[in-house]
């Protein structure tokens, strides 16, 4: 039996994985327990202009529930991407352990050194009431190899341990 999935677990800001797919590797991590970023890139790179296949960030920032408006929240990270070109194609809603996650799904045509590459995103947003901190965590594919990584991906954001 082969096993597609390791435990990332960096303790200095709390934050596991627990089905992190074999292939991601960290290639930096700045940050502490209230505010930071994790990214990750896939060991294979599809051409020498794109880069790795597939690149995964996790970013968190220590919000009080009292000034946060999750849905405005949400809106905010669609803007963002909106602002560079990708397109929202679906949102969807669905519950990580205790917490309320949104998931949402994009895409856009990228054009790098005069060529043009379709580029696939998922991006799933949640707060924790206990660590008292906003998720994002967003990931990139390659849109060739796009059906080969979503799956691995949702199961990556869905195992996330947050406290």
């Amino acid at each position: 039996m082969e096993y597609n999935y390791y435990v990332y677990n960096k303790p200095e800001c709390n934050v596991i994985v627990n089905k992190m797919p074999k292939w991601y590797r960290e290639v930096k991590f700045e940050g502490d327990e209230t505010h930071g970023s994790i990214t990750f890139h896939s060991q294979n790179d599809y051409d020498e202009i794109w880069g790795p296949n597939s690149t995964l960030e996790i970013n968190w920032e220590k919000k009080d529930r009292m000034n946060l408006f999750y849905y405005k929240e949400v809106q905010n990270s669609i803007d963002v991407y909106n602002a560079i070109g990708l397109v929202v194609t679906k949102k969807e809603q669905d519950w990580l352990l205790s917490h309320e996650q949104t998931i949402w799904f994009g895409q856009r045509r990228k054009m790098m050194r005069k060529r043009y590459y379709v580029e696939k995103a998922i991006h799933v947003i949640f707060y924790c009431d206990i660590s008292e901190r906003i998720f994002n965590a967003h990931a990139i594919v390659i849109g060739k190899l796009y059906e080969n990584f979503e799956l691995f991906i949702l199961k990556a954001f869905n195992s996330m341990v947050c406290h």
